[in-house]
């Protein structure tokens, strides 16, 4: 099971540098509004207001912690981690707890998107660390259950489901404290992984009561909250998708393959690739117990080619993240050649992991249809 759906976490857990109060500068507020329309334009604006102008601690770290959110979407991600290692440090000295835990927040995420987990754990345990410390109020508690939601997926990402739900659960909890806006969203994101893991762990009762509750039936309201419809369907259809998979662990895997058919449908017009791949998998399993071999095989060299393309895709960006490290390495080159190299021996593991695990996968695929075809064939006979 893949946890996806990090592209959009992104956005959600840290956009409320948007609902910031106290506007001291009105160009902080400008590139604030001007992000949700044009990113791009806004990254440029900022970049140059963080570099000539003189800015309070307070507005620094705004801008630095919407440049760092800019910068990951562009896929600038050595431009996003020297950022928000920036506002970290400036978080720290100037000691302000509430930033310097969404700064941890983001540099665990991203690296977690980018499937660096010794990273992840560094900084989401630094976080975890320091809400222990501190007593947030109301206003302020899905900060609390952002934290806590990316440590339940961090779990989830090495399969460790006990865990992760323990952290889901806390994080569910916080979200219901907290009035924030965004919080209506965020905790749909943790009832939908909640119930991925519960799905893991074949307890299809609970795992079919927190699908329903992770169901998005109504946008009006999250849209007023800045929320893009477009994450709205995506989340939508990783509902269909643990649908889907309860259909399919109930043996009616005909239900489950109209459901997966009909997320394809909506390809052309609508992204699925946070899904796509576990769309194909499951549709392969499912004909392969329909004993519908040649579909089966169909869509499981759909699902090699698409993981292929995905592994691709993270090599060439971790490799760009190396490049992006060298050039701005230029004016420090004695120093930062020896991070180089760390960084490269660092990427080196990463992409040893990646293959080690999708082999296993693949191994596991196999050893699974293997079995379902010799279960076929005892029957057939």
């Amino acid at each position: 099971m893949k946890y996806k759906l990090l592209a959009i976490l992104f956005l959600l857990l840290f956009l409320d540098c948007f609902y910031a109060v106290d506007r001291d500068l009105i160009t902080v507020e400008k590139i604030e509004k001007l992000a949700a329309l044009n990113p791009e334009l806004a990254y440029r604006q900022g970049i140059k207001i963080n570099s000539d102008t003189k800015l309070d601690s307070k507005n620094k770290l705004r801008l630095l912690l919407l440049l760092t959110k800019i910068s990951n979407e562009t896929k600038r991600y050595s431009e996003a981690l020297h950022l928000g290692n920036e506002g970290l440090e400036l978080s720290v000295k100037s000691k302000k707890t509430l930033f310097e835990l969404k700064f941890l927040g983001i540099l665990g995420n991203i690296y977690q998107s980018l499937k660096v987990n010794d990273k992840t754990k560094y900084y989401l345990n630094r976080a975890e660390d320091l809400l222990k410390k501190t007593k947030l109020p109301a206003s302020q508690q899905h900060i609390k259950g952002n934290i806590l939601y990316l440590k339940g997926m961090n779990y989830a990402f090495t399969l460790d489901c006990n865990m992760a739900l323990e952290y889901f659960d806390q994080s569910i909890n916080a979200y219901k404290i907290s009035d924030h806006p965004l919080t209506k969203i965020n905790i749909k994101l943790a009832y939908l992984n909640k119930a991925f893991c519960l799905l893991e762990m074949n307890k299809l009762k609970d795992a079919e009561y927190y699908l329903n509750l992770s169901q998005i039936n109504t946008y009006k309201n999250l849209k007023k909250s800045g929320i893009p419809e477009s994450y709205i369907m995506i989340i939508n259809q990783s509902v269909e998708l643990g649908f889907a998979k309860l259909f399919s662990l109930k043996n009616n895997f005909q239900l489950s393959n109209e459901r997966l058919l009909a997320i394809l449908k909506v390809k052309n017009t609508t992204n699925i690739s946070e899904i796509e791949a576990d769309v194909y998998t499951q549709l392969s399993s499912n004909f392969l117990r329909l004993k519908n071999i040649e579909k089966s095989k169909f869509y499981q060299s759909l699902y090699r080619q698409k993981i292929s393309q995905e592994d691709k895709n993270q090599i060439q960006i971790l490799n760009k993240l190396l490049q992006q490290e060298k050039e701005l390495s230029k004016d420090k080159i004695d120093r930062n050649s020896e991070n180089a190299v760390y960084l490269f021996i660092l990427l080196v593991c990463v992409f040893a992991l990646i293959s080690f695990i999708l082999l296993k996968k693949l191994k596991k695929i196999k050893q699974q249809n293997k079995s379902i075809e010799n279960e076929i064939y005892v029957i057939d006979n």
